[in-house]
């Protein structure tokens, strides 16, 4: 079994950098979710804008990999209108995920917590780890928070118990 697949939806490449860097420092196979009729130009940012809106699950073209076969399945997407992307949507519901899961976004602005949110909901698993990047992080401080993704990813982030406090007892003097 592989370790780790990142499923990704890019439109402008903001999603797409951070996922193949990912798969880089994860060695993780990399899988592009996309739709069966993408539209350009004003036309499809306006689609994507209804899509995200109204919740709707656009058909997409085949995928190569069985996420299934995964001990780790780590899930970007943009954020469109403080949503999912519908794209994401559509694999995240035509793909029962029966393993550990982690998600990332990348925004202009806001919205991560919703769909963080809403991602969860549709996986149905509790992610290990999330990774929320504003546009501006992806070109400039990109390393630095994959790092610390990756290192939570890898069971860094776990806590350990603490250890047992010993107090001391001082006698009155």
């Amino acid at each position: 079994m592989k370790k780790t697949l990142i499923v990704y939806h890019s439109r402008s490449g903001h999603t797409e950098r951070v996922a193949e860097a990912l798969a880089r420092r994860l060695d993780a196979d990399l899988e592009e979710i996309r739709i069966v009729q993408p539209l350009g130009g004003i036309a499809g940012y306006a689609m994507c804008a209804i899509e995200a809106i109204a919740g709707l699950t656009p058909a997409l073209r085949p995928m190569h990999r069985d996420p299934a076969a995964y001990e780790l399945v780590v899930i970007g997407t943009p954020v469109w209108f403080w949503s999912v992307a519908s794209p994401v949507r559509s694999w995240l519901e035509a793909h029962p995920l029966k393993r550990r899961v982690a998600f990332f976004c990348t925004m202009g602005g806001s919205g991560a917590q919703r769909v963080f949110a809403a991602m969860r909901e549709l996986a149905k698993h509790k992610p290990v780890a999330t990774l929320p990047l504003l546009e501006a992080q992806v070109d400039g401080q990109l390393d630095r928070r994959l790092d610390a993704f990756v290192h939570e990813l890898q069971g860094g982030g776990r806590r350990r118990p603490a250890a047992p406090r010993h107090s001391q007892v001082h006698a009155p003097a």
